[in-house]
């Protein structure tokens, strides 16, 4: 082996580095931004719970149990009910991860030294339901210490949605997401830039082939390739992993398929950004698999990061899609009660069709 030569050559990767400013920029700071996401993103606790009180006959131990509850780090009295029809609806709505039942006899049941709460969980995030109980043992517990009263309180948990708290049957519709978001991104953020690579683009500006017409044919085919992989995963779901599809098929389909147009325009976009192949996937990749993972409520509860994240997730579109895919699987209900999810999908596909046309344009890919 010839020093020389070695130098050389590691003097041409390095001009060649220098000469693609984006690519070592994102190999500078990925360590930063994975450091970032994960430091912030990865709540093994809650704070701040949003739950829901029901006491039937409020009285001065209610409230007190009712006060220390909100005034903890951990939970967020959201709303108190009258009726149980609407503590229903609430957590059915996905408002509330939890509600808290107080008996008419709860204060003279706590003097007698055998009082009992209710507890209905929201198991759509099983992760989540666990961790509430445990947290609500603690206070509970230490509220009858406080009182005087040493036999403990008794809880009756409930848990809707997802009775057996599996983590699988929380966590499947999310994969469903994670998988779509970066096959599809992945998928079409190559193949606008295999064509500038290979300078097929120059060819088609002497055809009448317009900038929509360009990315519509290149994202149909895709799109149906996506469309079956979700109908793989949806029926691997169902038939494999056992999880509940107690919601409209065809409405899952079309949010699904909006989802996916959505990712890969995101993709289509960064294609044309990006202008090489090896930098289209790295920019998917980033954009598209560690939003989907962390910041879509996939695995860690949005409420739980910080504000700052909360506020990002709002510009990823699989936070919209997992909420949907969980409503219609576990809970069963339409996605037009959560419209605000499927318009925020809706306005993504529009905003992201603009912005690739304009991108076109812009660089004089086609007239």
């Amino acid at each position: 082996m010839r020093l020389q030569h070695v130098r050389a050559m590691a003097r041409k990767e390095t001009w060649h580095l220098l000469r693609d400013p984006r690519s070592l920029a994102l190999i500078l700071l990925m360590p930063t931004m994975l450091l970032f996401l994960f430091g912030y993103a990865i709540r093994l606790d809650i704070t701040e719970a949003p739950v829901g009180v029901l006491a039937e006959a409020p009285d001065h131990v209610t409230e007190d149990l009712v006060h220390r509850l909100d005034a903890s780090h951990a939970f967020h009295v959201a709303a108190r009910f009258g009726e149980r029809r609407a503590l229903r609806e609430a957590l059915q709505e996905g408002r509330l991860w939890a509600a808290v039942v107080l008996p008419r006899t709860f204060a003279a049941d706590l003097d007698a030294g055998h009082a009992t709460v209710q507890l209905l969980l929201d198991g759509v995030d099983a992760n989540s339901a666990r961790l509430v109980r445990g947290y609500m043992d603690a206070l509970v517990a230490d509220f009858a210490r406080a009182r005087g009263h040493t036999p403990p309180i008794r809880i009756e948990d409930r848990t809707w949605f997802n009775q057996a708290r599996e983590s699988r049957v929380a966590i499947i519709p999310g994969v469903i997401a994670v998988v779509m978001a970066v096959i599809g991104a992945l998928m079409t953020s190559l193949t606008i830039a295999r064509e500038m690579e290979s300078g097929n683009l120059v060819m088609l500006r002497t055809t009448p082939l317009t900038r929509a017409e360009f990315l519509v044919g290149k994202l149909a085919p895709y799109f149906v390739i996506g469309m079956a992989d979700f109908l793989v995963a949806t029926l691997t779901a169902v038939w494999v992993f056992d999880v509940p599809l107690r919601g409209s098929v065809p409405e899952l389909t079309l949010v699904s398929a909006l989802f996916l147009l959505c990712v890969m325009l995101q993709g289509a976009l960064i294609s044309i950004t990006a202008g090489n192949q090896l930098l289209a996937s790295q920019m998917s990749l980033i954009s598209t698999f560690l939003p989907a993972f962390l910041l879509s409520g996939f695995i860690y509860a949005i409420e739980n990061m910080p504000a700052v994240l909360q506020y990002i997730t709002l510009v990823v579109p699989a936070r919209y899609y997992v909420a949907l895919a969980r409503v219609i699987f576990l809970k069963g209900i339409s996605p037009f009660l959560l419209w605000t999810e499927a318009l925020a999908l809706a306005v993504m596909c529009l905003l992201l069709a603009r912005a690739a046309l304009a991108r076109s344009r812009k660089l004089g890919l086609l007239p």
